[in-house]
């Protein structure tokens, strides 16, 4: 089959590889849809610490069985059309053992430890089959968009913990696939107001259809006194930060009101991992803040059923390209000329 295979930090090649074989307990799927995520290009670019390379990566991924393995489940067959759940807790660590799966310690997940869908098949083991991390996708759902489901999912469980809900005013940092899904789910959940930032003026005027209902260039324009006015001196309820940057943090702390709530949602360089915020302002000011990382199976299934249902608009997919063009959706997204690229096996 052919696939994408990273040989090196920033190096990858389209080629030939063996086709994988079909777990005896569990599927052999050939993927119709994989989506290319912040994450996958950070593995790409500067490597991840359970990928060895050679190495097929891809995540969020889409297709059809073309095979079941014969002690697989039987409610599973061939031409089935599913979506899987790219990260499978171990059962038996101590966040397992006490209702958080979502933060195991031994999880596996495909493309870091497990091969990737950056590939025409992708082989389900069977312990991602028997921990229910698969769903079955309706014929009339398409593939490209019911790939949204995993980054759907994080972001739903960010906005349970952050309690976004009826008249509250919402700012976003960061105009990514993360950021919109952030305005479209802040929306559903019946914020007031909902502010967008970014630093890139050419996204911004991307995102612009997606709904909200300020952008703002937080690197032209004073964006704490911006949400000040439009909350009549108050501030926001809810501050997302869905970028890696840390001086978001900062901002993020000024412009909210007393008791508001703050979502580190985007993670650091690790080479530069601190931030720098107003400790006075947190105390005195009552701020919660919240580390905003993975989700339940229960939020991965709520985020399919959103765009199952035609809930997430699908616009926020901007490109859909070959595989073998992978290289050209990483300079799409950098140059944030993309929002979602969907490769296409």
């Amino acid at each position: 089959m052919k696939a994408i295979v990273l040989i090196g930090k920033g190096e990858a090649e389209y080629r030939e590889i063996p086709d994988p074989r079909c777990p005896e307990d569990g599927l052999l799927v050939k993927v119709e849809a994989v989506g290319l995520c912040g994450s996958d290009i950070r593995t790409y670019f500067h490597g991840h610490k359970k990928v060895a390379y050679p190495a097929v990566i891809g995540h969020e991924n889409a297709g059809v069985i073309v095979e079941v393995g014969e002690k697989c489940e039987r409610r599973w067959a061939v031409g089935d059309k599913v979506v899987i759940n790219p990260a499978i807790p171990c059962g038996n660590c101590y966040y397992c053992l006490h209702g958080s799966p979502d933060i195991c310690d031994d999880w596996l997940v495909y493309g870091n430890d497990i091969p990737g869908g950056f590939a025409e098949y992708l082989a389900v083991p069977g312990v991602g089959v028997e921990r229910g991390q698969i769903l079955s996708v309706p014929d009339g759902a398409s593939l490209d968009e019911i790939i949204l489901s995993e980054l759907l999912a994080s972001v739903l469980k960010a906005q349970e913990q952050l309690r976004v809900t009826l008249g509250d005013t919402v700012v976003i940092f960061g105009s990514g696939p993360i950021g919109c899904l952030h305005t479209l789910i802040a929306r559903l959940r019946g914020a007031a107001k909902i502010v967008l930032a970014d630093i890139n003026q050419e996204r911004l005027e991307l995102v612009r259809p997606l709904g909200a209902d300020y952008l703002i260039n937080s690197g032209r324009e004073d964006i704490v006194s911006a949400v000040r006015e439009l909350t009549n001196g108050v501030g926001a309820e809810v501050c997302i930060v869905a970028a890696p940057s840390a001086e978001p943090h900062r901002l993020g702390v000024e412009l909210l009101k007393k008791e508001g709530r703050l979502s580190y949602f985007g993670g650091l360089n690790k080479e530069a991992p601190m931030s720098t915020i107003d400790g006075n302002i947190v105390h005195y000011n009552r701020i919660e803040i919240r580390g905003a990382y993975s989700y339940t199976f229960a939020n991965f299934e709520h985020g399919y059923k959103l765009v199952a249902a035609g809930k997430i608009d699908k616009r926020i997919i901007t490109h859909r390209l070959p595989l073998e063009k992978f290289k050209e959706g990483v300079e799409l997204v950098q140059a944030g000329k993309a929002i979602k690229v969907v490769l296409k096996p």
